[in-house]
């Protein structure tokens, strides 16, 4: 069996990307999407995921590196800057929580109310996954499956990327060295975290899937990449991880360098071609809520 989990990250990061998520779901090949609960945004997000778009999957997208908590600050201070937002350097969140018990204690705190607040605007998350993959941090990971486990959440993203032959050439040519590096570079970490997470969320009796792509090639999504995955991938259950978005016109904006590159893939999964190429190759689409979400039995 070949099964394809398109999820698109980030929903309620802005009314922009909100849009274009559901525009992918409508009139392209995305199933499932992830809300940032802690956003202005979120709130929004779901009243439209409701009324637009009701067989769209929606997960939380756990995040540790953007705005301002959920939780009261006095209790995540730890995890917080002078300003009472999040630290934006995924690297000096590592640190927080890898030497600071009080941080991980933090972090875990602003999980569990990013999940309440959920819950509490009648989302039944799908699954986790998280801004920067800060879920599947060695220190956290730990706390996040059991937050999972008592929240009732089966499911959790890892990130085992698999590899594609010629991937190389089909990522975007304006690319600098600097680019491709980075993306390599985080692709190492996120398949290790992903590795030594998978077994743990399988143990915990929760789902995840066979493999996962989109780490290397996040803002460089293409119609033409999509159909080489479609056309290189190994069996079983995948997610594509993608970021798409309608153009912001808006200023003063958080500074993101996806801003470029959302509208590109919002019309790379709209692309018919992509489809078409999913039908030849015999894949059904899916969601997390199609896996087995008890396969340590």
């Amino acid at each position: 069996m070949r099964r394809l989990i398109v999820n698109a990250d980030d929903f309620g990061w802005s009314e922009a990307v909100t849009a274009g998520i559901l525009k992918a779901h409508r009139e392209g090949i995305v199933t499932s999407t992830t809300l940032m609960a802690n956003l202005p945004g979120a709130e929004e997000a779901l009243r439209r995921a409701r009324r637009e778009a009701p067989n769209l999957a929606v997960g939380i997208h756990l995040n540790l590196t953007e705005g301002r908590p959920v939780a009261p600050c006095d209790e995540v201070a730890d995890i917080l800057d002078a300003g009472g937002c999040f630290v934006r350097s995924l690297a000096a969140l590592l640190r927080r929580v890898r030497f600071s018990r009080a941080a991980r204690r933090a972090a875990l705190r602003e999980i569990e109310a990013q999940v309440l607040w959920a819950r509490a605007h009648g989302l039944e998350p799908s699954h986790a996954d998280s801004h920067k993959h800060v879920h599947l941090m060695p220190p956290l990971l730990p706390g996040v499956v059991e937050v999972a486990r008592r929240q009732g959440i089966r499911a959790i993203r890892t990130t085992v990327e698999v590899r594609l032959p010629g991937l190389g050439r089909l990522l975007p040519t304006g690319w600098s060295t600097r680019d491709r590096l980075r993306q390599l570079l985080l692709r190492k970490i996120a398949t290790r975290w992903g590795t030594r997470a998978r077994p743990r969320v399988l143990e915990a009796g929760l789902a995840t899937t066979d493999w996962f792509f989109g780490v290397r090639a996040t803002g460089g999504i293409s119609a033409a990449l999509v159909e080489h995955l479609l056309r290189h991938a190994p069996e079983g259950t995948g997610e594509l991880m993608v970021h798409p978005g309608l153009p912001d016109t808006r200023r003063g904006g958080r500074p993101t360098r996806l801003a470029e590159s959302r509208p590109r893939e919002l019309e790379a999964l709209c692309d018919p071609r992509v489809r078409q190429a999913a039908g030849a190759g015999g894949w059904a689409w899916a969601t997390y809520k199609d896996l087995d979400h008890d396969q340590s039995r």
